[in-house]
């Protein structure tokens, strides 16, 4: 049976080399209220428990039986992490989380283009009954688990000692399971948002190297972008404090050993810089005022990026990056994209 089922999948797998992929979301929401709005939305690494506008990517509504459906091709082909929900009371916002004893009204799953998920009934937690055939969305349940089943044990013992190093002792028994498992580093990635800032700073300079090689992994499988430009914005997080130590010992050293020394250099460089400001000193040029995203979205515009490109690197919609171009272009009075090249070489940007 497993042989059957291994062809079955190789056969699957070699068709989809020769088509494009299509990713299908459907299931039944078990509500008194039909024509319920239903959200899907694309989260950062760390946003399984925050809920934000930005996130939604589309919504759909149940028919009158409760019945929904999301599907089409333009998902990331790479794996992500998503979220199905809807609102509890369908007047208010859409902004609701509700997860706690009585309803739970969203699912948060890994997913890409190529994949499908089933929904099933279930009147008191919405979502939470699936069939997902993205393998690292199996990987992240059973990481999830075994980490749920070592936060409970750890936490509930009489211990003291033991409980005040409960989350270094989680954070040390899932580094060892990402490892030994070998798990997608989206899932290892997700796991440790978890963790205390304080206990991921301490552990990031004793183990710095497990953390490059989460980077690495990251960078091969998203090519530079996406969750691993996120986690190399964690790790410049976490190396802050360690920086910020050293700078602190050097400025003390360098006050003692001679404060009238550096105050006399300071003003030779200064006086330095001024006359090479003043040599090289250019005529004006028009400047255009980009805010950081608008920043962001010009440079990868030059690096010949298309807008899905764009919205997905940067985790945004894709209506959000062109209302972004359209603000870009009227600051440059520019109506396409090489005109916006050929007049940012004649700009700076502030």
């Amino acid at each position: 049976m497993k042989r059957i089922l291994f062809i079955f999948g190789f056969l699957l797998f070699t068709a989809g080399q020769f088509c494009f992929g299509q990713y299908s979301i459907s299931g039944y929401l078990d509500t008194p209220e039909k024509n319920k709005r239903v959200y899907l939305s694309l989260l950062k690494y760390d946003e399984e428990n925050t809920i934000y506008l930005d996130q939604i990517l589309t919504s759909t509504l149940t028919d009158s039986l409760g019945y929904f459906s999301f599907e089409g091709k333009l998902l990331s082909e790479k794996h992500g992490l998503y979220r199905i929900h809807s609102r509890v009371i369908e007047d208010e916002s859409p902004m609701q989380m509700a997860h706690n004893e009585d309803i739970k009204n969203m699912h948060n799953f890994v997913f890409s283009n190529n994949d499908t998920i089933v929904f099933e009934k279930n009147k008191k937690y919405w979502f939470s009954t699936n069939t997902n055939t993205n393998p690292v969305d199996k990987e992240w349940q059973e990481f999830s688990n075994y980490v749920y089943r070592l936060n409970q044990e750890l936490t509930s013992t009489t211990d003291f000692n033991l409980r005040k190093k409960s989350s270094a002792q989680i954070l040390s028994e899932l580094k060892s399971y990402a490892k030994n498992k070998e798990v997608h580093p989206l899932v290892t990635l997700i796991l440790i948002s978890g963790v205390q800032e304080n206990v991921l700073k301490e552990d990031y300079k004793s183990d710095h190297e497990f953390y490059l090689k989460l980077q690495d992994g990251l960078n091969g499988y998203y090519n530079n972008s996406s969750y691993a430009l996120q986690f190399k914005d964690l790790m410049i997080d976490l190396s802050k404090n360690q920086t910020q130590h050293d700078l602190e010992f050097y400025k003390r050293l360098t006050i003692i050993s001679g404060g009238i020394c550096l105050l006399l250099l300071i003003t030779v460089i200064f006086l330095l810089l001024k006359l090479k400001r003043k040599m090289n000193e250019k005529p004006p040029q028009e400047n255009i005022n980009l805010t950081n995203q608008e920043e962001r979205i010009a440079d990868l515009i030059v690096q010949d990026k298309t807008n899905k490109e764009i919205a997905t690197e940067l985790f945004v919609s894709l209506s959000t990056v062109k209302t972004h171009i359209r603000n870009i272009y009227a600051k440059l009075e520019v109506n396409n994209r090489q005109e916006f090249i050929d007049k940012l070489k004649n700009h700076t940007r502030d």
